[in-house]
């Protein structure tokens, strides 16, 4: 009963609303609320200031998230422990990535794993590379897919492999032929852009924000899927990293062509999960399956050239 109250709890806090944490939940809103206003009457304190734009924590909320994490994360390893005894890996995996590897890698790789072990449940959350670093920093990921930060306090780094940014654009286009490209050479092309941009400037630095600011595209998207569709019309080039495109790359229907520049070339992708806790049964057996996963990824993509 103390985790399922702890439950409705994190999914207040995780959501900021009653009703999309019921929503999840796949429970009433009066019975999510019901437990909160237990829980608030315990402390003999407010958990959450109910706000017109949703619910926060109060400091003593955030309290009591903590222990509701740990709580559940530790109820969650000791029914895996049971599990395993029995024979059986069991349990749930969040994994919080980039869209590039959702596009491809991580789809196969899932696939893979529920097929050996078809007890565990995997969640994939796709977001901004900042966000894949707090997610499993505190918590609310057990493993994530993001570019190498510069800082690492919560994470460790599993695997890694090398994820230079490219121009990625159709055979014919001509710069194509070319073995790299500095970025100023592609101004006075076509341009596609992907929004937001600005997430990639921890990793990247300043110069493709820069140059972003002084080159209008012919078209923007918020999602991949749109600009690979005109990627492979030929509308023009854009920016990527060969993660999302490998598929294309191989069959020969798009080319990428690394840039220069320090930061822009040594980019890497990277396997993390939290250095402050123990994994689950399952986090662990996820957590081994995607390493070997990356590292026979990143040899394909080395491989594959252009």
């Amino acid at each position: 009963m103390h985790a399922v109250v702890l439950r409705y709890f994190e999914a207040v806090a995780e959501f900021g609303s009653i009703r999309r944490a019921s929503e999840r939940l796949h429970i009433s809103a009066s019975a999510v609320n019901r437990q909160i206003l237990k829980l608030e009457d315990h402390f003999g304190t407010p958990l959450f200031e109910r706000r017109p734009d949703g619910m926060r924590l109060t400091d003593t909320g955030r309290l009591v998230l903590h222990h509701a994490r740990d709580t559940l994360h530790d109820f969650a390893r000791l029914r895996g422990d049971i599990d395993k005894l029995r024979g059986i890996v069991s349990g749930d995996v969040t994994i919080a990535t980039l869209d590039s590897p959702a596009v491809h890698f991580l789809p196969e790789a899932v696939a893979r794993f529920v097929s050996v072990h078809p007890a565990v449940q995997i969640r994939v959350t796709a977001c901004d590379p900042i966000e894949v670093l707090h997610s499993v920093s505190q918590g609310t990921a057990d493993l994530g897919l993001t570019f190498s930060p510069s800082w690492r306090r919560g994470v460790t780094v599993l695997e890694e492999i090398a994820c230079p940014m490219c121009v990625v654009m159709r055979p014919e286009h001509e710069l194509a032929s070319r073995t790299s490209i500095p970025l100023d050479d592609c101004g006075s092309h076509r341009l596609i852009y992907q929004d937001p941009a600005d997430t990639m400037q921890p990793f990247v630095g300043d110069e493709m924000e820069t140059f972003k600011r002084a080159h209008r595209p012919v078209a923007v998207s918020n999602t991949q899927a749109v600009v690979k569709r005109l990627l492979l019309r030929g509308v023009g080039i854009a920016f990527y990293t060969r993660l999302g495109f490998s598929e294309e790359l191989a069959a020969g229907k798009l080319v990428a062509v690394p840039l220069e520049g320090e930061r822009l070339s040594k980019l890497r992708l990277c396997l993390i999960t939290s250095s402050d806790r123990m994994p689950t049964v399952a986090g662990h057996a996820m957590a081994c399956h995607l390493q070997e996963a990356l590292a026979s990824f990143g040899t394909g993509l080395d491989q594959g050239g252009k």
